[in-house]
């Protein structure tokens, strides 16, 4: 099955108290380009995780976030800041002197202006810590992987019926071909009867000319050639995997067969059938740029 380089995945790991949210993005890139935020506390199993998602990501520009939340009440422990009690007093003697008080500030008041006491919580523990990152992290790259073979799925059909229409449009080139040699035979014929009199045309070498003109604008190997190319794409499509580099060759392969098609053509038609089958061989170029 082949896979989009495009796609999303979230998954969360829950702990006691804690919770980790893992969110990966994807879009083209002709390699694998991995970015990963994560908080300070859990940059040192940033190595385990890009190698946890390397190890099924290859191709690729991947951002991903790392979030870690803990219940308030998790290991929280108040703390007196005593710097900060100590510059409140004096300023709050102050305060009274100026609003000719005597009562002494309340605890209960002391206790509530900011920064007198902090919060300090429990540092996680590192095993438990990297157990949930790398669960979250698995769970996410699930994700991602999931979408991106949806999407893959959405552009082989695409790319499927494109294929169907460049055999229907080597079938109409192959049509007019049928065609060509009686043409040049016939305009042949009319130059040479303009430039001499009746009766004085040599049939034998007037029938040598037609084929050597007919070999020189003869396009069979090129439409087999692009034939095999087809059939090629398809099996690639069919056998999965990591297919862009090669359905890539491919085409051009096919742009190379069909350009000399068009050197080699004389008719209007059949050029214009030509310059079809480029413009969709570059539909094609296109949309594999998002294949893995």
């Amino acid at each position: 099955m082949i896979a989009s380089m495009t796609g999303f995945g979230a998954a969360t790991a829950e702990g006691t108290g804690v919770r980790v949210r893992v969110v990966l993005r994807s879009v083209n890139g002709r390699f694998l380009d991995l970015q990963v935020r994560c908080p300070s506390s859990l940059q040192e199993f940033e190595p385990r995780i890009k190698e946890r998602i390397q190890s099924r990501i290859t191709r690729g520009k991947v951002t991903g976030s790392i979030e870690w939340e803990e219940d308030v009440d998790r290991g929280a422990t108040p703390v007196l800041n005593e710097d900060a009690a100590q510059a409140y007093l004096p300023q709050l003697a102050r305060l009274a002197k100026l609003a000719d008080l005597e009562d002494k500030p309340a605890l209960e008041l002391l206790a509530r202006l900011p920064g007198v006491f902090r919060t300090e919580s429990v540092s996680p523990d590192p095993a438990e810590a990297e157990r949930l990152v790398l669960e979250a992290v698995d769970g996410a790259v699930g994700e991602l992987e999931a979408m991106r073979r949806t999407e893959g799925q959405t552009l082989a059909r695409d790319l499927r019926a494109r294929i169907a229409a460049l055999d229907g449009y080597l079938s109409d080139i192959e049509s007019m071909t049928g065609e060509i040699q009686e043409r040049i035979r016939l305009r042949l014929r009319e130059k040479v009867d303009n430039l001499l009199r009746p009766g004085e045309v040599n049939e034998d070498r007037l029938a040598m000319e037609v084929v050597l003109l007919a070999e020189r604008s003869d396009i069979t190997e090129e439409i087999v050639r692009f034939r095999s190319h087809n059939a090629q794409f398809l099996e690639a499509l069919d056998a999965g995997g990591e297919v862009g580099r090669r359905l890539n060759f491919l085409l051009q392969e096919m742009h190379r067969e069909v350009n000399t098609i068009t050197s080699k053509a004389s008719q209007s038609d059949l050029i214009h059938r030509a310059v079809e089958v480029k413009e969709e061989v570059e539909r094609l170029r296109e949309q594999i740029q998002n294949l893995a």
